[in-house]
């Protein structure tokens, strides 16, 4: 056989077996797309998946079925003979089969929008079902490219709020707090900035400690025209006014920076004030106002 046959020959296996590849995703409607440098974090830390990364199908994130069962706490057991995942944590029994769109929590059935399946010879399950039935909030940042799972809702705030309202999607809500005479926390959510109608309340233990709970999922995507911390729908603003006694503040949520921005100005006497703003990304997020170090105050745009 000549090496131009040869080939041939090969180039046409090539061809066969690519079709049928396409041929078993368009049967089973599974499109996985690569989800390149997704990096899901847990109160801030991120889960190793090894090798085998998160995949995004029809627009779900799915991961490895042990890394996540066992970072949520979850003892879990692989069923080959009815590839089914179980995971037992507590009193709390789930059950996901490869292929099946319903799920069992309990005794309650659950309708998936995708199915536990098998790519690339790694189980991969939705990750957003697992870390609610765990009693967490998941949040994508599309804009970070990140899954944050954050265990705070399992933790129920204690007092009561310094500053509630309630948000209606078509306007803007604005939540004030003077928790001294020196400081304010202000909360901003833009309109579009939750998925619906819902409660926010802002909590607090001292002038530089605060819980903000939403009442439903934020939307983090950037406002129309803008980016950065402009481009945020949901808005922490810290101002410092009179004797500064923080002079690079930093607001960190969760445990991460993310778009700080601060600003300095004079307030109606004439003393000196310094706003520093943060994004928030979360539905349940401890913000903590920090005297910056060199690496963080890097990291903040200063305001003109």
């Amino acid at each position: 056989m000549s090496v131009l046959t040869t080939l041939k020959t090969r180039l046409t296996w090539l061809a066969v077996t690519i079709c049928l590849v396409g041929a078993v995703f368009l049967a089973t409607g599974i499109r996985p797309v690569a989800a390149d440098n997704i990096v899901v974090t847990l109160d801030g830390k991120p889960i190793d998946f090894g090798f085998t990364q998160p995949e995004i199908v029809n627009g779900r994130t799915l991961v490895p079925l042990r890394e996540i069962f066992e970072a949520l706490g979850f003892k879990v057991t692989w069923q080959q003979d009815t590839q089914q995942v179980i995971g037992i944590k507590g009193s709390l029994n789930i059950v996901l089969t490869v292929g099946d769109t319903t799920a069992l929590e309990g005794l309650d059935k659950i309708a998936l929008d995708v199915p536990p399946q098998i790519i690339q010879g790694r189980t991969m399950v939705p990750l957003r079902f697992i870390a609610e039935a765990a009693g967490t909030y998941v949040s994508w940042d599309g804009d970070h490219n990140m899954v944050r799972i954050s265990t705070n809702a399992q933790t129920p705030p204690s007092g009561t709020p310094v500053a509630q309202g309630d948000y209606d999607p078509g306007q803007q809500l604005v939540l004030d707090a003077k928790v001294s005479p020196t400081t304010v926390m202000e909360i901003v959510l833009e309109p579009g900035a939750l998925v619906g109608p819902a409660q926010v309340s802002l909590y607090t233990d001292s002038a530089d400690s605060y819980r903000l709970i939403l009442g439903a999922d934020p939307i983090t995507s950037d406002l129309p025209g803008f980016s950065g911390f402009d481009g945020a729908r949901i808005k922490a603003k810290f101002t410092e006014n009179g004797t500064l006694y923080i002079r690079r503040p930093v607001i960190v949520g969760n445990g991460e920076l993310i778009d700080n921005k601060a600003y300095y100005g004079k307030d109606a006497s004439g003393n000196d004030t310094i706003t520093t703003c943060v994004r928030v990304v979360e539905r349940d997020t401890y913000l903590m106002v920090n005297e910056a170090d060199d690496n963080q105050w890097s990291q903040v745009q200063i305001a003109d």
